[in-house]
């Protein structure tokens, strides 16, 4: 071992002297320095030659010599070879190939002088490759779904590269569907699950050179319609607008398009009554018309083919009505309403009584067998006839009626008139007699119902009215009026006006009266009398005078007066006869007299009186009402009560306060009995009177209001007891002193228990009632 490292060590010393001797000749140096280069075609190559060792001084005229040991040429400006030198400072020259091409390969060699008589020289083989290149292999691929389709991959290069599959990232193997071509990958009977990245890879081992192409495959669908959804027919309304929808499934989506099969025309893009979504199948149709009658075919597409569809269209044409004529028939006779219509397709007819909600039906009608409805069509004229048919007619047949005419289009009406004639009626003349008095004109009038119109003519105790300055006649039908002047006694009477048509006459009688002054009032009573008021009572006059008795009139004064100087009080019939502000302790007469249209009876049924004293006022009358079999008025309410009363008369003397006292009451019900001493009875309703006097000491928790506005009637409680029976007394105050107290009993009702306003028996304070009430009232218009 040793002696052999010892040659080994001394040869490296050799050669490495050897070396540093020829490094001092003058040479040639190429770079890239490999006395072969690979490149590829199509590339821009570059080789420099410079000189190295020596006094470089000395060499001169380098050059590059071509494949065919031709001297190439460096570049001029105006021209540009493909193969050029060019000089590259500081002292290099440069051999340009701008686009290698295959035939530019062999060896190209750097020649210089040196000393002017050596030739130095340095050669380079340059060698042509094809790199990689993609013949066919797009990056996006679509297969048809259930076919053969190769993924194509074609490649070429030089030195010829090998392909490799990989899909979704894992290198094909053992797969009998997928089989590796020269120019692709066959995928047998293709699945949707073959969608994926395809990775085609070409390599050559000789260069080293490796190239990848990832091709996305995914699997089409041809277009397929669900005909579940797709409909072979369909009707449109004429001037409606219409969509027809096309739905197919494939992948990717399709796209639509529609044709219409007579005239060939591609409505997305001829038509501006037409539009299609090419992205959801819908053709939409603006105002359909009767020619868009036909075939529609839909054509639905995409990258894996085309499938079509045609949709037959009917044209629905609402219905019209072309003419329904009046008719006019006697009572008694056959009426035939006939109707005319059109239509697709033809519409039914049928009518309706404007003045009823239902129309009829066809046949009998169920309620009324005298009308009958048919109909009938005409199909040269593509009419539909609806005949309506009344036997008899009566004269509630007369008015309007509607012609419906209907079809899948819709509804339409058409009114025609039904005119029943008869002979005149008096049945809406509601004049049987007529009054006047003093020469007053008055006027008589008939009112003859009848088609066609009646003539009326006048009698006066069966004889005809001739000219008369005493009549004056306005009119002779339907309707007549006369004005009488009624001078002379003669002209009161029996008026009959005689209404004539051709179907019959009527007529109708008209008593004319003459009115006179009631009799006098028969007798007058005093019903009730105050310090300054007095109530009275009358007995009507024997007669009205043949007007109705519209007032009474009292006429008084004080008993030094005489009657010019008398005074005046005139009151309604049935208002309450009361006459006030009379002075105390004063005597005054009355006369009295009824007042009808004509006038005033004479004065009759005189009387007089002396007015008491001064006194204090009259009892106030309590309004609240005890509900029998109760013996006590109700409150609604568990904790308040509303006291209502009327105001009593002053007998006098002004009333200044109200005092108005409620307590407890304990006492048995059983004991509560009338002012009068009666019992209350089962099944009567009482305001409440003063009570007997054993209430007095049956009370307890007593307690006393005053009220000091003498116009108010009625009056609150609150803070009470619920369900606890309550005495109430009051007590008007004037001058004079207290009056008489008014009583009542009530009883609240059981805690908690407040039902709305206006609800029971009205015991919810005043104020609040009626401020409520206002608010509601101002409210409704707003509403």
């Amino acid at each position: 071992m040793a002696p052999a490292r010892m040659k080994t060590s001394l040869f490296v010393v050799y050669a490495t002297l050897l070396s540093g001797v020829v490094c001092d000749e003058p040479e040639l140096r190429i770079l890239p320095s490999s006395a072969t280069l690979i490149k590829p075609i199509g590339h821009q190559t570059l080789v420099t030659c410079r000189p190295f060792g020596g006094d470089i001084s000395l060499i001169s005229n380098i050059r590059w010599l071509d494949t065919k040991n031709r001297t190439i040429e460096p570049t001029k400006s105006e021209t540009k070879s493909r193969i050029s030198v060019e000089d590259m400072p500081p002292d290099s020259l440069a051999l340009i190939i701008s686009s290698l091409q295959e035939n530019d390969a062999g060896t190209y060699t750097c020649v210089a002088s040196y000393a002017g008589s050596k030739i130095l020289s340095k050669s380079v083989e340059i060698h042509t490759i094809v790199a990689v290149t993609w013949v066919d292999a797009p990056t996006e691929q679509y297969p048809e779904l259930g076919k053969d389709y190769k993924v194509r991959c074609k490649v070429t290069g030089k030195p010829a590269p090998r392909v490799e599959w990989r899909v979704n990232g894992v290198t094909l193997s053992g797969n009998n569907r997928l089989i590796a071509e020269t120019d692709g990958l066959l995928i047998q009977n293709v699945e949707v699950t073959d969608d994926g990245t395809y990775t085609c890879r070409a390599f050559v081992f000789d260069t080293g050179e490796l190239s990848e192409r990832h091709i996305k495959v995914e699997v089409h669908i041809p277009p397929k319609f669900d005909e579940n959804e797709m409909k072979g027919s369909m009707e449109f309304v004429e001037g409606e607008s219409a969509s027809i929808t096309c739905k197919a499934e494939g992948k990717p989506s399709p796209t639509y398009k529609w044709i219409r099969s007579s005239t060939k025309e591609n409505l997305g893009i001829s038509s501006d009554r037409f539009s299609v979504n090419e992205h959801t199948g819908v053709l939409q149709i603006n105002k359909v018309t009767r020619d868009d009658n036909g075939d529609f075919v839909c054509f639905a597409s995409n990258g894996a083919g085309s499938v079509e569809h045609p949709v037959r269209v009917t044209v629905i044409i609402k219905p019209h009505v072309l003419e329904i004529r009046n008719i006019s028939v006697a009572a008694g006779q056959e009426g035939v309403l006939e109707c005319r219509a059109t239509g697709n397709p033809l519409p039914v007819v049928t009518f309706r009584k404007l003045s009823s909600e239902t129309p009829m039906i066809a046949g009998l009608q169920p309620n009324d067998e005298r009308i009958v409805v048919h109909q009938r069509e005409d199909r040269e004229r593509q009419q539909a006839i609806g005949t309506l048919a009344i036997t008899p007619l009566k004269t509630t047949d007369d008015g309007l009626y509607e012609c419906i005419a209907r079809n899948k289009g819709g509804n339409v009406t058409s009114n025609g008139h039904i005119t029943v004639e008869f002979p005149p009626s008096f049945a809406h003349t509601p004049m049987n007699i007529s009054w006047s008095w003093d020469h007053r004109p008055v006027n008589l009038t008939c009112i003859a119902d009848s088609i066609p119109n009646a003539t009326i003519t006048w009698y006066l105790n069966e004889r005809m009215i001739q000219r008369d300055p005493n009549f004056f006649i306005y009119n002779k039908g339907p309707q007549s009026s006369i004005l009488v002047t009624p001078t002379d006694t003669k002209f009161y009477g029996a008026y009959t006006c005689l209404a004539r048509n051709i179907h019959g006459e009527a007529r109708h009688d008209i008593r004319l009266m003459e009115a006179h002054h009631p009799q006098e009032v028969q007798q007058a009573k005093f019903e009730v009398i105050t310090a300054t008021t007095v109530k009275f009572n009358f007995v009507e006059p024997r007669t009205d005078g043949g007007r109705p008795i519209k007032a009474y009139v009292a006429q008084y004064k004080l008993e030094n007066q005489n009657w010019p100087e008398a005074q005046n009080k005139t009151w309604p019939v049935d208002a309450a006869y009361i006459i006030e502000h009379l002075i105390p302790q004063a005597t005054y007469h009355f006369r009295f007299s009824a007042l009808n249209e004509v006038g005033y009876s004479p004065w009759a049924a005189p009387l007089h009186t002396t007015m008491p004293r001064r006194s204090n006022p009259e009892e106030p009358t309590i309004l609240n009402l005890a509900t029998p079999p109760n013996r006590f008025a109700e409150s609604s309410y568990g904790d308040r009560f509303e006291i209502r009363w009327k105001k009593p008369a002053d007998n006098g003397e002004y009333i200044d306060r109200y005092d108005l006292e409620y307590c407890i009451f304990t006492g048995p019900i059983s004991e509560v009995k009338r002012a009068d001493g009666d019992s209350f009875k089962e099944n009567a309703s009482y305001k409440t009177s003063r009570l007997n006097d054993v209430l007095a000491n049956e009370v307890k928790d007593c307690k006393t209001l005053e009220i000091r506005n003498n116009e108010q009637t009625s009056y609150a409680l609150e803070h009470l007891e619920p369900q606890t029976l309550y005495k109430i007394e009051l007590r008007a105050h004037n001058a004079i002193g207290f009056s008489t107290p008014g009583q009542i009993l009530f009883r609240t009702a059981r805690d908690g228990y407040n039902p709305p306003l206006g609800i029971g028996d009205g015991s919810a304070p005043a104020t609040f009632s009626s401020y409520t009430l206002l608010v509601t009232l101002l409210l409704i218009p707003m509403l």
